[in-house]
């Protein structure tokens, strides 16, 4: 009788192996979610920074544009430091001459 129910516990069946399956099926579904993780935030992180790179291109041109019309400023501040071009544009604009200048007006007729 003794051998029979040592045969029953010690012999090999499939109960015997479903803690081993059962361990390999979690450590493989850890696996898969792991990694389905990690490209889903691969991919994230991809699309993120691709816009980011698109703002950033923006900015740059932006930035671009202001430094332009910064020295278009700059060289008109130059400009109106000049005494002659400030009489030009008080002549041409305002219509203003120097006392001892007479005005050449175009064709009157």
């Amino acid at each position: 009788m003794r051998n029979s129910s040592v045969d029953r516990h010690s012999s090999p069946t499939s109960k015997s192996y479903a803690g081993g399956r059962r361990r390999i099926m979690i450590w493989l579904l850890s696996l898969a979610a792991f990694g389905s993780w990690a490209i889903f935030t691969f991919f994230s992180q991809g699309m993120t920074m691709a816009d980011r790179n698109e703002q950033l291109i923006q900015k740059e041109k932006q930035k671009q544009a202001a430094i332009q019309t910064e020295q278009q400023l700059q060289t008109e501040v130059n400009r109106l430091k000049d005494p002659e071009y400030i009489g030009e544009i008080a002549r041409s604009k305002y219509g203003l001459y120097k006392p001892e200048e007479t005005p050449i007006i175009g064709d009157q007729k």
